[in-house]
């Protein structure tokens, strides 16, 4: 009997083993057409917390732990290309480049009438006390390197229609050497963002630790928001870093206890969002009818 238990132990053991072992893709994102790579492509299964960003060079490393399978589908998405899923197990037995092909929408064109703008700030601007703060990347979380693809914002009320002219944060701490992130706005329902709503896209660097307010131009992007859509999601994506020291791990952003659950964020690509009753010092300057 007790061989039998042992040998039952030894193949769960065996089985524990294999379920845990770390599966990893490697590839590079590249154009179907011109084959030039692909930088900051969003890569991750859909709802679960495996996701990554591809780097400048268009190369990525996709690790998945003990919840994924061989069905799992894996999504790729860029702003101007179609997206597209493969299967764990298609990615799992190919080396290569991973072609996307470009898409070409129709943006509908704004036109404004002469009318007199108002300037407005939409967001918090402020940085309260001073007392609380958001980390991107906590205590318990160990290392930074392989969270590419976190994303955090908030939820904006839109009750005119403006276009954002300036991003404004304060930051709080940052621990790095070089920073880059993308601007995302999305379309909102039930309190979730949906559909991504840029119509290109905004990466931006935060160089040699700089802490304080930090200000972006985004006039030249045209970035319009309409009364009709009522509530937007805007959030900054990790999609690059370089430490100051190897230990290196904090960047926040000042904030506050808020009434309202208009915090939002994600660990990965394209993961689960989550929402939280704080504001973070995060908005734009607007000029609005």
């Amino acid at each position: 009997m007790h061989k039998y238990v042992v040998a039952f132990l030894f193949l769960l053991g065996i089985s524990i083993s294999l379920i845990a072992q770390e599966k990893k893709v490697i590839g590079r994102l590249v154009d179907a057409e011109t084959k030039q790579a692909i930088p900051y492509v969003n890569i991750g299964v859909f709802q679960k917390n495996i996701g990554t960003v591809s780097d400048e060079n268009g190369n990525f490393v996709l690790g998945f732990s003990d919840y994924s399978t061989a069905s799992d589908s894996i999504i790729f998405s860029h702003i101007g290309y179609q997206t597209v899923k493969y299967a764990l197990s298609q990615l799992l037995k190919s080396v290569g480049d991973i072609p996307l092909n470009s898409e070409s929408k129709l943006l509908q064109e704004v036109s404004i009438k002469p009318k007199k703008m108002v300037k407005k700030f939409l967001g918090r601007n402020g940085k309260g006390l001073g007392l609380m703060h958001f980390n991107f990347y906590t205590f318990y979380e160990k290392e930074v390197d392989d969270r590419l693809g976190k994303e955090a914002g908030v939820l904006l009320p839109v009750k005119r229609d403006c276009f954002l002219n300036e991003l404004q944060m304060n930051i709080s701490s940052n621990e790095f050497s070089n920073l880059k992130f993308r601007l995302n706005l999305y379309k909102v329902v039930d309190g979730i963002p949906t559909e991504l709503i840029m119509p290109k896209e905004v990466i931006f660097e935060i160089k040699e630790g700089y802490v304080g307010l930090y200000s972006l131009d985004l006039r030249s992007y045209n970035l319009y928001l309409s009364k009709d859509m009522g509530l937007v999601a805007a959030t900054i994506q990790w999609v690059e870093s370089k430490k100051t020291k190897p230990d290196s791990k904090y960047f926040s952003l000042y904030s506050s206890l808020s009434a309202n659950s208009s915090f939002i964020y994600r660990a990965k690509s394209m993961a689960n969002w989550v929402t939280s009753k704080q504001d973070i010092s995060f908005g734009f300057l607007s000029e609005c009818e």
